[in-house]
């Protein structure tokens, strides 16, 4: 008779309760009986002369009251694979599923080793989907879904089971539905340190922090200060000028046209968990083989993969983001520093692996660290003997922020002009670029830029 075993890993993890696991196979509809399970494992007979079977999985989380949000539940993940019997009834064959032009990518399915007429399935539990946690628990998550617009790119909120971060955002962009190759590139960004957290049902989450770079900002002239492109005086801090800017990632990301989902893991505290170090690529091909299984990416398009990988940091995420490309020198192509902390001192391994390959890039901004990477951008060129157009240092120096030098900061410090010498603005300008709310032609943002001129 033969046998399969099913396996999933991270079994009983809080988002991958045991039961909340339901794992069936199927023949002609009708599910068979386990032979036996056990945690992460269910095994079935496969009756002699059946043709084909159908592996079923649900897992579904649970938690109880947080807050103000009441006992939720939701599977976090689903898959369906059909198998046929062959070899005279002694092996399975996954069968292609037209979604994907092949088998399903969260099922990886071989014979047993030394165990005849036995096959394994392996579930890929790594991440799965926790948008509908997130979005109840975190504040600030209802301005986000009030200002996401149809087409905007698609946020999905990510949990990994296997250590941290626990949680990571995928911003999905509509050019990534039909990728014209199966590598989809994918940029990490990692932003400076951020509240901790320990759970996913906490009700200390807070979004404010993600809308800050994924939202663009708005032309109102009485919108919350944070929501501006423009700084304004702050009423809830005696109207001391309000610096922040809205860097508008999704618009940005959108209007590259590039196929390029852009990940954030999301730090407790300052900790980016295995995010920077040599499993980052493992990690980044795992969260878009999720987006895939989903069909958010690569709809009808079979062998998809992590493609062109890139690092982002802006602020003291640079720290995270250096420690991230020096884990992975050989697969990190691009590297996009938003006035990042480390550049000085990693300045001589940045250039070691820019000049190391043909393909790399690297795109720096400053307010801090006009002077490191200027000398970065100059080391380079001058190495290789004239101008390299794969790096630029925005802007190279600090007149580049005098009055008439940039309409778009001019804009920006419209109302505090006396605000305009101070490297701690320009800090803010550094992971923004651009004014988006306005009418007019649209002025590109840094990351549009970046993401134009990549090599993705």
């Amino acid at each position: 008779m033969l046998k399969l075993r099913v396996i999933w890993p991270n079994a009983g993890h809080a988002l991958l309760p045991e039961a909340g696991a339901d794992v069936r196979l199927e023949a002609g509809g009708t599910p068979l009986p386990l032979a036996s399970m056990s945690r992460g494992v269910r095994e079935f007979d496969i009756p002699d002369g059946t043709a084909r079977v159908v592996l079923k999985a649900t897992f579904t989380a649970s938690f109880g009251a947080v807050g103000r949000v009441g006992p939720m539940s939701h599977p976090v993940l689903q898959v369906e694979q059909p198998y046929d019997v062959v070899a005279g009834g002694t092996m399975l064959e996954a069968a292609n599923i037209p979604a994907y032009v092949k088998s399903h990518p969260l099922v990886d399915t071989k014979v047993m080793a030394n165990v005849n007429g036995a096959a394994l399935a392996q579930i890929r539990t790594e991440f799965v989907n926790i948008t509908p946690f997130w979005m109840a628990y975190a504040g600030f998550a209802s301005e986000y879904a009030a200002e996401h617009q149809p087409g905007d790119p698609e946020l999905v909120a990510l949990g990994y089971t296997g250590g941290k971060p626990l949680i990571w955002f995928a911003t999905v962009p509509a050019a990534c539905a039909a990728p014209p190759a199966p590598g989809v590139g994918c940029v990490v960004f990692f932003r400076p340190e951020s509240y901790e957290y320990t759970r996913v049902d906490e009700a200390d989450h807070e979004m404010f922090g993600l809308n800050r770079y994924l939202l663009k900002p708005v032309d109102e002239p009485h919108a919350d200060v944070w929501r501006r492109d423009v700084f304004r005086p702050d009423p809830s801090d005696g109207n001391r000028p309000y610096v922040w800017l809205r860097a508008g990632f999704e618009d940005a990301l959108s209007r590259s046209g590039k196929p390029v989902v852009i990940l954030h893991p999301w730090p407790s505290g300052s900790d980016f968990g295995a995010a920077t170090g040599a499993s980052l690529p493992v990690l980044a091909g795992g969260a878009l083989r999720l987006l895939w299984a989903e069909q958010r990416l690569g709809r009808s398009r079979g062998a998809i993969r992590l493609g062109r990988l890139g690092v982002a940091g802006y602020s003291a995420g640079g720290l995270s983001m250096w420690a991230a490309l020096a884990s992975n020198k050989q697969r990190v192509s691009e590297v996009y520093a938003f006035d990042a902390r480390g550049t000085p001192s990693s300045a001589g391994a940045a250039i070691q692996w820019f000049n190391s390959r043909s393909d790399t890039v690297l795109r720096m901004t400053g307010g801090y660290q006009l002077t490191a990477n200027e000398g970065i951008r100059i080391s380079i060129e001058k190495l290789a003997g004239g101008p390299v157009p794969r790096v630029t240092a925005t802007p190279p120096n600090k007149k580049a922020y005098e009055a008439g030098s940039n309409p778009l900061w001019d804009h920006v410090i419209t109302a505090y002009p006396h605000l305009r010498e101070r490297a701690d603005v320009w800090h803010q300008f550094a992971v923004f670029g651009g004014y988006v709310a306005l009418p007019g032609p649209f002025a590109l943002t840094f990351l549009q830029q970046f993401l134009q001129d990549s090599l993705f």
